[in-house]
């Protein structure tokens, strides 16, 4: 039976402007192109993991303006079974993305953060099902400890490793550059039962007691890194969903962030896309 994934946290408009590299000192940018599409951490991840057969619930706020509305239609259209959405007296999320010619990328948020709107006191959270916090910031402690108290398997971003407040999690998830370098994660295994990190091209490893696995990157051509990281999140959360193993759930992760960089686009693509690219399966 799949479990169910409750992910908590918000939602934005990203303003993506893809611009070339300089040919030479002192000239002008050979082109500037500039979209508009749905992005956030926990939105993408929420967005993808939807379409891998994974009851999803999702927990955000948004703004009552035109941003809020546009977010709203791509949420009742997405395959994510619980909306949970608090509306707040002021703008929702908007980002602005640059994307250099090397396809790397800058994120300056352009509205103001109100992650102590997004609360789970009228969730209704049911042991056995995963919460997910894939963006930790410290206002979610409260309802991290309200999903551990009511059973549930919860799931904390890579930030949680600096925040002493959080003494357990089952699973801290997200990118080695989400905590100051000189932090060993394998000194915080008694915090948390599984720790999972990716590094860029370096690929990705877990740590669990005193197993550790190595995942290394697939070689694709690149068009954009812009929720790479999320399409992985995503993927390992599936594996837990289905009951995977790590190394399985660690493989489709891998295989779901290849497929995203190929796409310009910050959510990641639908599980059927990654299905038919590498042949992979979320069955047991």
């Amino acid at each position: 039976m799949t479990r169910k994934v409750w992910v908590h946290g918000p939602i934005s408009l990203d303003t993506v402007v893809y611009v070339s590299e300089f040919p030479t000192p002192g000239s002008f940018l050979n082109s500037i192109r500039t979209e508009e599409r749905t992005g956030g951490t926990s939105a993408n991840v929420a967005l993808g993991l939807c379409t891998a057969s994974v009851e999803t619930g999702f927990v955000s706020y948004l703004g009552k303006d035109e941003i809020g509305k546009q977010l709203l239609k791509v949420l009742d259209r997405s395959l994510i079974r619980d909306l949970v959405i608090t509306y707040i007296d002021d703008k929702s999320n908007h980002a602005l993305v640059l994307v250099d010619g090397n396809s790397e990328r800058t994120i300056i948020s352009m509205a103001t953060p109100h992650l102590r709107e997004l609360r789970m006191d009228d969730v209704p959270v049911k042991s056995g099902e995963v919460v997910a916090f894939v963006l930790w910031r410290e206002e979610f402690l409260t309802d991290l400890r309200r999903a551990q108290s009511a059973g549930c398997f919860t799931v904390v971003g890579a930030g949680a490793l600096e925040d002493p407040d959080v003494d357990h999690a089952d699973l801290l998830i997200g990118s080695r550059n989400d905590f100051p370098a000189e932090l060993v994660p394998e000194d915080h295994l008694h915090r948390f039962t599984t720790i999972v990190l990716t590094d860029g091209i370096n690929g990705a490893v877990l740590y669990s007691g005193d197993t550790k696995i190595n995942q290394s990157t697939f070689k694709v051509d690149v068009k954009d890194t812009t929720g790479a990281g999320d399409a992985f999140i995503a993927g390992f959360l599936a594996g837990i969903a289905h009951e995977l193993n790590p190394t399985q759930a660690l493989e489709i992760a891998s295989k779901w962030a290849a497929s995203s960089v190929q796409f310009n686009s910050s959510i990641p693509p639908a599980f059927e896309v990654v299905k038919a690219q590498w042949g992979i399966d979320l069955i047991p």
